[in-house]
């Protein structure tokens, strides 16, 4: 205003004057034109002011339902508040720069893409307007707790300005395998549904989120059923041992020896594979060598039955003991206790066998079962064999059945019972006489 003033009373002064010599008019025409030309540029420059942008808020989440970040979660949306406190924003674009533990993830033509920056567009924002930008950001498993700084760059039209956005992260999960048992304690070839059960431990800051666990098992080693050795964990919480059973099947032709197997953790930003030691011993291999005579006889007492068993392996079995499993025509001493059994030595097992009198007469195949304790195990070992033994008439039933024959052919029943009779107190006479001898 007083500029303007000023160039109307110069400009009345100048025409007014006769008296002004001409290098003095020249002088006046030239201050007058650029106190005219001040005017208008003074005026536009106060009229245009830059916009300036003031971070006024950063939240995990939206502000109806903020969420905790940590290490391992993706495509987190984080949310920054502005607000242009200077002059209106033209075409305002953001761009927020990200390092680690931070990225940004996204998919372009099917195919997965990481960038280390992410822009958001937020178009016209006029004077004292506050706006919320949200990006979408991953964290490394690498993360920390703690409050991070990224560079976040305001452009607009003839406007850039850095800001510093404080990012919090709550933590960061560090997943090891603290401990493994067996059940059994010891582990044999051609052994099913053994139980491995492995403690986990969260080391971290924060919960590691859809845990899986999986155990890789090393050749001769097979799953007990379908995905008995894969488990969803879910949630593995900070600091506490979580146990995660695994059932396995180790194969007839595995060699006694150490074998190792691959524990693999995978859960949301992390992935960690830890050996494991599997200790296969020795076993024992005992087999039936041979057996003494196997005829029986109907009704017969006390009958003996004479199996011969042998370490054909290179470990000493203890407690070695055999019994003989029989149909209900059979009973008796029907186990014998041998004790220590070493490599390629043998021993003998003793049964008396009693067989009923009704027992039909032919051919039977009787189980061996062999028992024995191998490096302190809690349950016994277990082999079983086949024996055959044959079951003859007794001589009352080859009479009888002789005495029914004949008659069948003719011969008149008063007479065969005589004969038979006879032939009995004949028998029973060479008993007693024999008695009295001794």
């Amino acid at each position: 205003m007083k500029a303007s003033f000023g160039a109307f009373a110069l400009s009345k002064r100048f025409r007014g004057d006769k008296n002004m010599s001409k290098k003095s008019k020249v002088l006046f025409a030239l201050a007058f034109l650029a106190l005219v030309l001040y005017v208008p540029a003074s005026a536009a420059q106060a009229a245009v002011e830059q916009p300036h942008f003031v971070v006024e808020a950063v939240f995990w989440g939206s502000e109806q339902s903020p969420q905790l970040a940590s290490a391992g979660d993706l495509n987190l949306p984080l949310s920054v508040v502005l607000v242009n406190e200077g002059g209106p924003s033209q075409d305002t674009n953001l761009t927020l720069q990200l390092a680690e533990p931070f990225y940004y993830e996204f998919y372009l033509n099917g195919l997965r893409r990481f960038s280390d920056a992410e822009n958001v567009s937020l178009g016209y924002v006029p004077t004292g307007q506050l706006v919320t930008a949200t990006f979408y950001v991953s964290l490394s498993s690498s993360a920390f707790r703690g409050l991070y700084q990224l560079p976040l760059l305001v452009r607009s039209e003839g406007y850039n300005e850095t800001l510093q956005v404080s990012v919090p992260v709550q933590g960061y999960s560090s997943i090891t395998v603290v401990g493994v048992t067996f059940t059994p304690a010891t582990l044999f070839p051609n052994q099913q549904m053994d139980e491995m059960e492995v403690y986990l431990l969260n080391a971290g800051t924060s919960p590691a989120q859809n845990a899986t666990v999986k155990l890789i098992l090393p050749r001769g080693f097979s799953e007990a059923w379908g995905n008995s050795t894969f488990h969803d964990v879910g949630i593995l919480p900070v600091g506490q041992q979580v146990p995660v059973p695994f059932f396995f099947d180790v194969g007839s032709l595995a060699s006694p020896g150490n074998y190792t197997a691959s524990v693999e953790v995978q859960w949301v930003g992390g992935r960690v594979v830890q050996p494991v030691t599997i200790v296969l011993s020795g076993k024992a291999k005992l087999r039936l060598a041979q057996s003494s005579s196997t005829n029986l006889t109907q009704g017969g007492s006390g009958q003996k039955l004479y199996v011969v068993v042998r370490n054909v392996g290179n470990y000493t079995a203890d407690d070695v003991s055999l019994t003989l499993e029989a149909p209900n025509e059979f009973s008796g001493v029907m186990n014998d206790y041998i004790g220590e059994l070493k490599p390629g030595q043998s021993a003998t097992a003793r049964f008396e066998v009693d067989t009923s009198s009704g027992a039909p007469a032919g051919r039977y195949n009787l189980t061996v079962e062999i028992s024995w304790i191998q490096n302190n195990t809690e349950e016994p070992f277990l082999s079983y064999h086949q024996i055959g033994v044959e079951v003859h008439e007794s001589l009352l039933n080859q009479i009888i059945s002789g005495v029914f024959s004949q008659s069948a052919a003719g011969l008149a029943l008063p007479e065969l019972f005589g004969i038979t009779i006879v032939f009995l107190l004949g028998v029973l006479i060479g008993v007693l006489i024999r008695g009295r001898k001794r």
